[in-house]
């Protein structure tokens, strides 16, 4: 998986957070129509991605804030971008591709994480970047 995709769930996790909390209300509005029992396995399912997402979300928390402060926004600054990076000067070019690389050799484990990283990708079009 792409470091930006995962840099863009760890800056932007509220958002998909948001996502799971309404579809669990959902499918516990939608339980008086279907019956319980289906609702319920649903509902857990859910509980069950978004554990493995806040797993995959701290271990991420244990290696940005390792990182010197410019680096840590130049990754957030990097999480957020619609665009390449060749749009951007080369100096923050540079600042950008060495603060991956930077995370990247910190984040060792991240591999470990299979379960939560294809969750990743799998509800990737519900993460909004932050401002």
């Amino acid at each position: 998986m792409k470091v930006k995709k995962i840099l863009r769930f760890y800056f932007s996790a509220e958002s998909l957070e948001r996502a799971f909390d309404n579809l669990i209300t959902r499918y516990a509005l939608a339980s008086a129509e279907r019956g319980g029992e289906e609702s319920a396995e649903r509902i857990l399912r859910v509980l069950g991605e978004k554990d493995e997402l806040a797993k995959l979300w701290r271990y991420i928390d244990t290696v940005v804030p390792t990182l010197p402060p410019a680096e840590q926004s130049a990754l957030k600054e990097y999480a957020a971008l619609r665009c390449g990076i060749k749009r951007i000067s080369d100096e923050k070019r540079k600042l950008l591709r060495r603060s991956v690389i930077k995370f990247t050799r910190r984040a060792r484990r991240l591999e470990s994480f299979i379960e939560g990283l294809r969750l990743v990708a799998k509800y990737y079009c519900l993460i909004s970047p932050s401002p």
